[in-house]
């Protein structure tokens, strides 16, 4: 089962936090501990997100319950109501544990779901996966241009000038950030159209270097198991990353980052 994220919530607050924020990276308005208006009265929740695709609007109810045994119909049933009164078009009761036989039925042909943690991260998974993978493309500018098989931008005008030094310099560069390169090619959405859609599983493995030595990753990014602790990882190198090779670059050595308008 793919995960978004490695943490696992040890309080009541770190789990409605961390479905909050799955929901809002999905590309939903998500907030905590909300009250809403009922038929008659009102109700706190603990999650509440809208979403609104091609004009039509919808709103998720989430209960967090971190108990430490199974959550009894009596949760469903009083959720069932805060869901049918308040015109949500979808619950889902998050429980650290699981659930009691009697709760899933008493939640049957009804639009409330119930989910452990984990299986919320896979409920939503594609869609957050599809929505991070295009943030992770924007966040990184200009980086995997690179890495692609066009080669190193600028690199000719080095060798063309004689400049082997300053060749060699960039090169090692581009080497040192080369797993990130290609880790996030693997990530492209433009890939996924490609691929059909096809989702990049981890471990990532990665060809050996234009050396034919293994890559050097750092442990952080090896070490990854959350989808989301991984991108965050290789955004940070990325954008490190690209501010190395500018640095490097004939064409962009000097510019002020804001003004560079292309990199080959």
């Amino acid at each position: 089962m793919p995960l978004i994220t490695q943490i696992v919530p040890s309080t009541w607050q770190e789990l409605e936090i961390g479905v909050r924020d799955i929901l809002a990276e999905c590309g939903m308005d998500a907030e905590r501990q909300v009250q809403i208006p009922l038929v008659r009265g009102g109700a706190d929740v603990d999650v509440l997100a809208t979403d609104e695709a091609h004009g039509i609007r919808s709103v998720i109810i989430c209960e967090c319950k971190y108990w430490d045994s199974n959550l009894p119909q009596a949760v469903a049933h009083a959720f069932r109501t805060v869901v049918a009164d308040s015109g949500a078009n979808r619950g889902y009761i998050i429980s650290r544990r699981g659930f009691q036989a009697g709760t899933y039925e008493a939640v049957a042909n009804t639009n409330v779901e119930l989910l452990t943690y984990a299986e919320f991260q896979e409920r939503f998974f594609e869609r957050w996966y599809r929505s991070r993978v295009g943030e992770m493309e924007n966040a990184i500018g200009q980086f995997n241009v690179y890495y692609e098989p066009l080669g190193i931008p600028g690199m000719g005008r080095l060798l063309d000038a004689g400049d082997e030094a300053a060749a060699d310099a960039y090169y090692a560069v581009w080497k040192k950030y080369l797993f990130a390169g290609l880790m996030l090619q693997r990530f492209s959405p433009y890939l996924m159209l490609f691929r059909q859609g096809k989702i990049a599983e981890l471990p990532i493995e990665l060809p050996m270097s234009p050396e034919g030595e293994p890559l050097v990753v750092p442990d952080d990014v090896r070490e990854a198991k959350g989808y989301r602790e991984l991108f965050q990882r290789l955004t940070a190198y990325g954008l490190e990353g690209l501010r190395e090779l500018r640095s490097h670059n004939p064409v962009t050595r000097g510019v002020p980052e804001d003004q560079v308008e292309s990199d080959d």
